[in-house]
């Protein structure tokens, strides 16, 4: 993948006309109006652990953007006058650099760059709306990928879930974590399902640290895998969901 000092080149490239200050205003908006677009689309608050969190998490910044761009948001129209798609994600990549936020960051890079010179397909914009809601259809996982455990865990996780994003994998991976023991009521079978099928797998989760998951495999240890790696099998699975 192309450094992030490269990234934010193309990207400031797309801004040249856009004085610094506006830049960091529009920025802001921006976040703020995709922000604000999640909360009208997530629906009303769920009180099971895992609905509760992919309810909370923000899924990536550029989605919502699209998601808007292909509705033909009035507000998104007001903020980007002729409604430049890959100006909006530019500056969304520049957000997502100053946030730290890398896996955000490649998500919008990738449509900046294809979509610079024509417009994105319908069929495409139509699959990322459907991930946003839920209702996108995971690709067919078979029996004898030849891609390793983890990542056939994510891509079992992805399908449960309809999450593609890294900050969503790293919270379902932490319920993953903590006990089977919970309070009467409020017991969740997705997450349980969820725990079944990665084991079958062979895949255990241990514990989520500041920049490493640690597991095990099939039973034995595995060396703590680098959160920035499960980021990369993420885009890889979302490639897939997304052809």
């Amino acid at each position: 993948m192309p450094s992030l000092s490269l990234i934010a080149t193309e990207s400031q490239r797309l801004l040249k006309h856009v004085k610094e200050a506006n830049r960091y205003a529009l920025q802001e908006e921006l976040a703020d109006l995709c922000e604000v677009h999640w909360h009208e689309l997530r629906g009303p608050q769920p009180t099971t652990p895992l609905a509760l969190a992919m309810w909370s998490i923000t899924p990536p910044w550029s989605d919502l953007l699209l998601d808007l761009y292909a509705a033909g948001d009035a507000r998104l129209t007001e903020l980007l006058p002729g409604s430049s798609l890959t100006k909006g994600l530019a500056l969304l990549v520049l957000a997502e650099i100053e946030r730290g936020n890398e896996a955000g960051v490649y998500i919008a890079y990738e449509p900046m760059m294809a979509f610079e010179t024509t417009p994105p397909p319908a069929n495409w914009l139509e699959h990322i709306t459907s991930l946003l809601r839920g209702t996108l259809e995971s690709p067919v996982l078979h029996r004898h990928d030849s891609h390793e455990s983890l990542w056939k865990a994510l891509a079992v996780m992805t399908a449960h879930t309809r999450r593609l994003d890294l900050p969503a994998a790293l919270q379902v991976i932490t319920l993953l974590t903590t006990s089977q023991d919970q309070a009467p009521g409020v017991s969740e079978t997705l997450l349980e399902t969820l725990r079944h099928d990665t084991l079958e797998i062979g895949i255990r989760f241990l514990s989520v640290e500041d920049n490493h998951i640690n597991l095990e495999q099939h039973g034995h240890a595995h060396k703590p895998v680098r959160i920035r790696q499960v980021g990369e099998m993420l885009l890889e699975i979302r490639k897939k969901w997304l052809r």
